[in-house]
């Protein structure tokens, strides 16, 4: 799995296709964490919800690069489908483990006063809307939907279920109570523990519906 982790992470890299998101994140965040005086909870809300949308945009992006013929050649040298999903779970992980901790050394060399609980919560918050995103990223993928303009209209509706939709007990929740200044101790682990469900029930199905279909 680490082997085809290493290829899709050179395949992404050598495609450029993370530069859009890449750059939207980043310029976000230039926007965000511009002021010293803003406090960091509400910004780390808004920075995860945007890491889900980049985490979703690079599983998609990564799973799409490859035509069928290279897919074949990928799933044979890979051995099964299972190893192919994993190792894109794991290099959009990474990535967005990097950009998690870009983020949060962004925020920290900041004259706020920082706790170590307000970057626990940021790095897990972060985390788990990765998560998240490549959970939804996949069933939006080549892997299920063969044509563009369905995964992009998929990806959109399920991303905004998800951040936007107050009864939807996933990113909401902790996004709500971060930028809100209220108690976020049980929505943050509610969206740890559901985003870690999620991406293992997507890869699973996502997986299983993807070799009937082979």
């Amino acid at each position: 799995m680490l082997a085809v982790s290493r290829y899709y992470l050179a395949l992404l890299g050598h495609s450029q296709r993370y530069l859009p998101a890449l750059l939207m994140y980043l310029a976000l965040c230039v926007i965000l964490y511009s002021d010293p005086s803003s406090p960091p909870l509400p910004l780390y809300g808004v920075s995860g919800g945007a890491l889900m949308v980049v985490a979703c945009w690079l599983t998609i992006a990564l799973l799409d690069i490859e035509d069928p013929v290279q897919v074949l050649v990928t799933l044979s040298n890979a051995g099964s489908r299972r190893r192919t999903i994993g190792g894109a779970v794991l290099t959009v992980s990474g990535c967005s483990t990097v950009l998690t901790l870009v983020t949060l050394g962004w925020s920290a060399v900041k004259p706020w006063q920082l706790h170590w609980g307000a970057l626990g919560a940021g790095l897990l918050t972060h985390l788990a809307c990765a998560l998240l995103g490549i959970a939804i990223g996949l069933p939006c993928s080549r892997l299920l939907v063969s044509r563009i303009g369905w995964t992009v209209l998929a990806a959109v509706l399920v991303l905004g279920l998800v951040l936007l939709g107050k009864w939807v007990p996933l990113a909401h929740p902790l996004i709500q109570a971060l930028t809100n200044g209220d108690a976020y101790g049980g929505p943050l682990v509610l969206a740890v523990v559901t985003s870690v469900v999620a991406v293992l029930v997507s890869a699973a199905a996502v997986g299983r519906i993807a070799a009937r279909r082979s």
